[in-house]
């Protein structure tokens, strides 16, 4: 483990006795403040080098411009702070090595330290305050008016102490002073603001087990108390079936059977008001907003087989053989995408209760080819491309390709030739990158090994792997 001390020379970590280790950790610390400031100081420059000028979009927070220009407090740093030009943070980001959230923070920190709290970047220069604390205090006095973090820059100032306690006092007294409105009872009572309902798919040695996700529900009294009742009901029916779970999980699995009870009728409504041959009820299947893959190995789909609806089995044509045989001494594991790893017991369960709106797909030949004379492409070659591609392929981007749109690398020209929708000319972007490469000024294209090669207008590049991105020379 070779490093590179203060002065250019090289030493081993391993050689180092206590007494040199802790000088060598001291400078380190003086590394790490440097860097930090550095970080902070090419960020606002860049900010500089990027002003929104003839009336352009504005860097903000909202994937989407053009929902971002309804809100004007999407806008990337606080009340005071010019504003940056939009696109510029996924320059940055790549360059960064970073998310475009990532970049974002960045700039709309460095934005507010040296418009909204200079006294506090002041100290950031001299290396007395670390960048990282700098940062959080600029993210905390964000939503603060230019007057009171004005305000609350004098205050720290005056008393040259820059601690937690301190910090946390001066903003509660400046929210008190400037934004008593904002001021309220984490106990106290929740209102209509705080109504929302949020799932979280989180699986892994921090997150739930597998195949288990949290549902949480603010919301109005009376409504959250019928539908209580209506799980609970539910609940009750599963135990009267011969259900031996305890409560609480035939209420969980009671959301189930009510989302089935909901889909049922959905199809029923269907059925009364359109046709009701084959391929219409195929459609109905499959219009729920919720889609979930599972990819599992042949010998697991053989042994689940009999749980799924027969005519969903019949329409996939799907036959099975003996071969790629399930060894019992390993834990079976299934993929189910945006859900993550799950047992194969867990899909035996789901399975159980939802069969008869699962259905068995053909494996997708990821090197099949074709191509079409329109610009949308065909289910077959969506699929194809979300299997191929399962992320967004915008450099260090991670946004699922299930949600991405489907771009034409080569732009789809509408009195071209024939045949320009092909797999090849696809790849998976979501939307705002999608919306970076078209307006820009990126140009990217897919190479033979299947990777892809990124270009900015400033003629930097990466290389979009399986692996990851690399930036290039």
């Amino acid at each position: 483990m070779i490093e590179i001390d203060a002065r250019h020379v090289p030493y081993e970590v391993t050689d180092l006795d206590a007494g040199c280790l802790l000088a060598v950790i001291s400078e380190n610390k003086e590394r790490a403040l440097v860097a930090a400031r550095r970080q902070l100081r090419l960020a606002h420059q860049w900010c500089v080098l990027n002003p929104v000028v003839d009336g352009g979009s504005a860097a903000s927070w909202c994937d989407d411009p053009a929902l971002a220009s309804l809100e004007l407090d999407d806008v990337i740093g606080g009340a005071g702070t010019p504003a940056v030009a939009a696109f510029a943070a996924e320059e940055f980001a790549a360059a960064s090595g970073i998310s475009r959230f990532g970049a974002l923070s960045l700039l709309a920190d460095a934005l507010d330290l040296h418009h909204r709290l200079p006294r506090l970047w002041a100290k950031v220069e001299l290396l007395d305050v670390p960048g990282w604390k700098a940062r959080r205090v600029a993210e905390l006095t964000r939503k603060l008016s230019a007057e009171a973090a004005a305000w609350f820059d004098q205050q720290l100032a005056t008393g040259e102490r820059y601690g937690w306690p301190t910090i946390e006092r001066t903003l509660a007294m400046a929210v008190a002073k400037f934004r008593p409105d904002l001021i309220r009872d984490k106990t106290g009572p929740l209102s209509k603001t705080d109504w929302d309902v949020t799932l979280t798919h989180k699986y892994g040695p921090e997150g739930t087990a597998s195949g288990t996700s949290t549902l949480d529900v603010v919301g109005d009294s009376l409504d959250l108390a019928r539908f209580h009742d209506l799980v609970c009901e539910e609940a009750e029916k599963l135990r009267r079936a011969g259900d031996a779970d305890t409560l609480g999980q035939r209420k969980a699995k009671a959301l189930g059977s009510i989302a089935e009870t909901h889909d049922t009728l959905d199809f029923e409504a269907a059925d009364h008001a359109g046709s009701a041959d084959a391929a219409g009820r195929s459609s109905r299947r499959g219009r729920r907003g919720l889609r979930i893959f599972v990819h599992t190995t042949l010998a697991d789909l053989f042994a689940l087989d009999a749980l799924i609806a027969p005519e969903a089995r019949d329409a996939a044509g799907t036959t099975h053989s003996g071969e790629d045989a399930a060894n019992d001494d390993q834990l079976r594991i299934a993929d189910a995408d945006r859900l993550g790893p799950i047992l194969v017991t867990q899909l035996e369960d789901w399975l159980k209760r939802h069969g008869s709106i699962a259905s068995i797909t053909p494996v997708i030949d990821l090197n099949r080819t074709g191509a079409v004379d329109r610009h949308d492409p065909p289910a077959w070659m969506v699929e194809q491309v979300r299997q191929r591609d399962p992320h967004c392929v915008f450099p260090h981007c991670t946004r699922s390709a299930a949600d991405a749109d489907l771009d034409h690398i080569t732009a789809y020209d509408k009195t071209g030739p024939p045949g320009q929708t092909t797999p090849e000319n696809l790849a998976p972007l979501c939307r705002r990158h999608h919306l970076t490469k078209t307006h820009g000024r990126w140009k990217y294209q897919r190479t033979r090994d299947g990777n892809y090669l990124w270009t900015d207008h400033h003629h930097n590049a990466w290389l979009v792997t399986a692996l990851g991105t690399i930036q290039l020379d």
